[in-house]
């Protein structure tokens, strides 16, 4: 899963996509809803924005250091994508992981509904919502 400033990041972004017009102006949001920036020369301003969002945020994410025992389910999972939009009864958000070039999927950062995805039109579909690049 995402670590604890990963997932502060992700939630000042949605906010200030949400409720600053300078920064959503930064970037555009395609088909498949996934806000991405627009130019690359503003990516400096942007970040700056999202930086001092960050630092002046009091999200309520949990302790910034584990304090279960063991190491996380999710440790050699690379996250690449996240959405709290699903339309599944149960689901409160749905994250996308790579791990060794394959694809996975997992609801409400519970591990056992990890489930790695094999159809090429779900990767596909990943992908351009995601952003992500394969190398």
């Amino acid at each position: 899963m995402a670590s604890y400033l990963d997932e502060k990041a992700l939630r000042a972004h949605i906010d200030l996509i949400e409720n600053s017009e300078e920064y959503k102006s930064y970037f555009s949001q395609g088909e498949s809803g996934a806000w991405v920036l627009s130019d690359p020369a503003n990516k400096a301003a942007a970040d700056a924005l999202l930086n001092a969002k960050i630092s002046a945020s009091d999200f309520e994410i949990g302790a910034e250091e584990p304090n279960g025992s063991g190491p996380s389910d999710f440790d050699e999972y690379n996250a690449i994508h996240f959405d709290d939009e699903i339309a599944e009864d149960g689901v409160s958000y749905r994250a996308w992981f790579v791990k060794d070039g394959a694809y996975y999927k997992a609801d409400n950062g519970d591990s056992s509904t990890l489930a790695e995805i094999t159809s090429e039109e779900e990767i596909a579909s990943l992908l351009d919502s995601s952003g992500y690049i394969t190398e």
